[in-house]
């Protein structure tokens, strides 16, 4: 994949929560519509121009059935995927949002150039008032 794209859900009052950024070499998917080839919880938008491939459910589980390499490398993914989820949950739930700021700030400074601040926020937990004043005390 190329661009940018956030991952969101929708709270009980349809508000978008930003759950995860993908970028360069990000594989975009939502696991429960590809697992289930059902919908999904969770919505997809691009946030710049992007570019990617798609392929299919039935022909995914072909590729895998023909060439194991393929399908570990897939189980890989997913295992990367899984973790970064379970990582994201424990900085929600453990890290106040000056240290979520902090973790984003030192691991992907670049984000800040990428993505609306209003999306940013929304993944942190916060406000938008609330992450202007995180930075202006950190500048």
């Amino acid at each position: 994949m190329q661009g940018a794209i956030r991952e969101f859900i929708l709270d009980k009052d349809q508000k978008e929560i930003t759950v995860w950024f993908g970028f360069e070499g990000d594989i975009v998917v939502s696991l429960s519509s590809l697992v289930y080839s059902k919908g999904s919880h969770t919505g997809l938008q691009a946030l710049e121009d992007s570019k990617g491939f798609y392929i299919e459910k039935p022909a995914l589980d072909e590729l895998y059935a023909k060439f194991h390499t393929l399908e570990r490398m897939g189980r890989i993914v997913t295992e990367k995927y899984l973790l970064s989820t379970e990582t994201y949950h424990y900085d929600f739930h453990y890290l106040t949002a000056n240290e979520r700021f902090e973790k984003l700030q030192k691991d992907r400074m670049w984000i800040y150039n990428r993505v609306p601040l209003h999306y940013i926020a929304s993944y942190l937990g916060v406000s938008n008032e609330t992450l202007s004043r995180i930075r202006a005390k950190k500048s």
